[in-house]
C-alpha cells in the first residue's frame, strides 16, 4: 500500500431509511444523540488531522451504523481532510439518500477535493427506485466523485439486480454482498447468476480464515477514540494520538473474516490486484493482465529454486482470488524463477486459468493463444555449462541445466540446504567464469541455489515482452511477488506490490511494520 487506511464508526445508530431487515431503521436519533455524534466526529477529524500523517495514514472511510451523509458535519470533515496534500482518499458507505449534486457542491465549497472522494453506495429496494439510485450515481460521477454501487445478493431480487446493473454506467463496479439471513447455502445456479453480475462474488461465498498478521495496514476507530484491528477484530492498547511506529496486531478471536470490511482490508496481494492500494473503498483496479510469482506468493516457498520433493499447493485464498480475477476478464500470467515443468507441478489446480508467463527467471517466455503456444528463450553458451563443471569440486555443488533443443537457458548450481550460498561465495564463483561468459550472463541466489541465466533475462523484461505480444501497456497490468530486494524487485516496483506492502496469501505478514 502507498499508505495506511483507517475506518471510522461513530456513535450514530440511526438511518433516514426504514428497511424492514435493518436494526438501525428502528431507532430515531434524539437531538442529544446527534450532538454527541457530531462532537465525536469533529474531535476525531481534529486528532486525525494532527497525528495521521506521522502514522502513515493516508486514507479514511466512514462506515456508520446507519446513514452519516444526511448530516452536514460529515461532509465538512471529509472535505477538510481531503484537502490535505498527504491524504490520498476519503470516503463513506452510504445509501445515496442525500441530494447528490447539491451535496457534492457543498463538499467542494467546504474545500473538498472531489477526485479524492470515494463513495460506497448501497441500493435498498424497499426505499428507492432504480432510476433514482442510478441517477444519483451519475450526478456524483459528473461532479468528479468516484463511486462503487451494490446490493445484498437476495435470490428473490435477482431480476431487479440485473436491471440495476444494466442501469449503472459501465465503468461503475456493481458489487454484491452475501445475504447473511438466507438461512441456507446459495445454490450453484444462484452463485453462477450472481457472479455474472459481480465477478468477485465468489469471494463473498468462500470462507476466509482470519489472520491478524495481515491486518497491520488498516485500523478501526470508534467514536470514543478506542481503536480496533478491524470492524470485528480485537481491541488495540493505544489511541490515534499515540500509534507506535511498529506494532503487532493482537490475535484475532474470530475464526473467519465474516464480511468485506474484514477480509477486504487485509494486506493480501490479491486485494491489491483487485482493488488497488486502498481496497476497502471497493473501487476495482481492473488490470487487463496480472503476473504472479509462485513460491512464497501463490504457494509456500520451496527453497526458491531448490528441488523440494513434497507436492506444493496453491493457497486456498489465492485460488479464490485468481478465479475472481479470471472471471473479471483479467489475463493471468506467472512470473517465476521456476522452469515451466516445475511451475506446472506446483500450480496444477489453477494452471487452466493462466495464459502462460515468465519462467526460469525470465529466460523462458510463454504465451498460450487458443490452440497455439508462442515461446521465446534467452540462451546461454554451452561454454558456460562447461566452466561451471570445472568449478564443481571447488565450490561443492550439483549442476542442473534447463535446455530447449539441446541449448541451455538456465543453470542451477545446487548446494545442500545446510550450506546455502553466501553472497561473497556466489560472487567468487561467477567471477571465476571467463569474461565472455560473465558479460553474457547474470546470476542470482535463492537459498541453496545459485541461478545463472542470460544477461537480459529477468522477470521485468519478460513482462515487457508479453505486453508487446498482447498489445498491453505498462499501466494496464499488475504484478505481485515476495522478494523485497531480489528477483521480484523491478517488476513490483513498476507494476504492483510485494509482500509487506501487500502481503501475499499464505505469507505470515513478516514484511509489514504496521502503524
Amino acid at each position: 500500500m502507498r499508505g495506511r487506511m483507517i475506518l471510522y464508526r461513530g456513535s450514530l445508530k440511526s438511518c433516514n431509511y426504514d428497511c424492514s431487515y435493518c436494526p438501525f431503521s428502528k431507532h430515531t436519533a434524539t437531538e442529544r444523540e446527534l450532538v454527541k455524534d457530531r462532537e465525536q466526529w469533529l474531535s476525531f477529524v481534529e486528532v486525525f488531522h494532527v497525528h495521521a500523517k506521522a502514522a502513515g495514514i493516508r486514507a479514511l472511510m466512514v462506515v456508520p451504523y446507519g446513514e452519516a451523509l444526511v448530516h452536514p458535519w460529515y461532509w465538512e470533515g471529509l472535505a477538510r481532510l481531503s484537502a490535505q496534500p498527504w491524504m490520498d482518499a476519503v470516503g463513506a458507505q452510504t445509501n445515496l439518500s442525500f441530494p447528490a449534486a447539491k451535496s457534492a457542491a457543498a463538499f467542494v465549497n467546504a474545500g473538498g477535493v472531489p477526485q479524492k472522494l470515494r463513495l460506497w453506495a448501497t441500493f435498498h429496494p424497499e426505499m428507492t427506485t432504480i432510476p433514482r439510485f442510478a441517477g444519483a450515481v451519475r450526478e456524483l460521477l459528473e461532479a468528479g466523485v468516484v463511486v462503487c454501487a451494490g446490493a445484498v445478493a437476495v435470490p428473490a431480487h435477482l431480476g431487479l439486480l440485473r436491471e440495476l446493473a444494466r442501469s449503472l454506467p459501465e465503468d461503475v463496479y456493481f458489487w454484491l454482498n452475501r445475504m447473511d439471513g438466507l438461512a441456507r447455502p446459495y445454490t450453484e445456479e444462484e452463485k453462477r447468476a450472481f457472479q455474472e453480475i459481480d465477478p468477485y462474488f465468489i469471494r463473498e461465498v468462500t470462507r476466509t480464515a482470519s489472520d491478524a498478521a495481515r491486518c497491520a495496514g488498516r485500523i478501526f476507530a470508534e467514536g470514543d477514540g478506542r481503536l480496533r484491528a478491524c470492524n470485528i477484530g480485537p481491541a488495540l492498547d493505544f489511541r490515534l494520538e499515540s500509534i507506535p511506529e511498529e506494532r503487532k496486531t493482537p490475535p484475532c478471536r474470530k475464526k473467519y473474516c465474516s464480511c468485506y470490511l474484514a477480509y477486504g482490508g487485509r494486506e493480501d496481494f490479491l486485494n491489491q490486484a483487485l482493488f488497488g492500494p486502498y481496497p476497502l473503498f471497493r473501487i476495482p483496479r481492473r488490470p487487463k493482465a496480472a503476473f504472479f510469482d509462485i513460491e512464497g506468493t501463490l504457494t509456500e516457498g520451496g527453497g526458491k529454486g531448490g528441488r523440494k520433493k513434497e507436492r506444493r499447493h496453491v493457497f486456498a485464498e489465492a485460488v479464490v482470488g485468481l478465479k475472481a480475477l479470471s472471471a473479471g476478464k483479467t489475463a493471468l500470467f506467472f512470473a517465476t524463477t521456476l522452469p515451466y515443468a516445475e511451475a506446472l507441478s506446483c500450480c496444477r489446480e489453477v494452471w487452466h486459468l493462466f495464459r502462460g508467463g515468465v519462467f526460469a527467471g525470465g529466460a523462458h517466455i510463454v504465451l498460450k493463444e487458443q490452440e497455439k503456444r508462442r515461446e521465446y528463450f534467452s540462451f546461454l553458451k554451452e561454454s558456460c555449462v562447461l566452466e561451471c563443471r570445472r568449478n564443481r569440486e571447488k565450490f561443492r555443488y550439483r549442476i542442473l541445466t534447463e535446455r530447449n533443443g539441446g541449448k541451455p537457458y538456465k543453470i542451477t548450481l545446487l548446494r545442500p540446504s545446510k550450506a546455502p550460498w553466501g553472497s561473497a561465495e556466489a560472487g567468487a564463483l561467477f567471477d571465476a567464469l571467463p569474461n565472455r561468459e560473465r558479460e553474457e550472463a547474470r546470476y542470482f541466489v535463492e537459498g541453496n541455489c545459485l541461478q545463472i541465466v542470460a544477461a537480459e533475462a529477468c522477470k521485468a523484461n519478460g513482462i515487457r515482452m508479453l505486453c508487446q505480444w498482447t498489445g498491453l501497456s505498462v499501466s494496464e497490468v499488475f504484478a505481485a511477488g515476495d522478494s523485497v530486494d531480489g528477483e521480484d524487485e523491478e517488476m513490483v516496483r513498476l507494476w504492483g506490490c510485494r509482500n509487506g506492502c501487500g502481503v501475499s496469501a499464505g505469507d505470515g505478514g513478516s514484511g509489514s511494520a504496521g502503524f
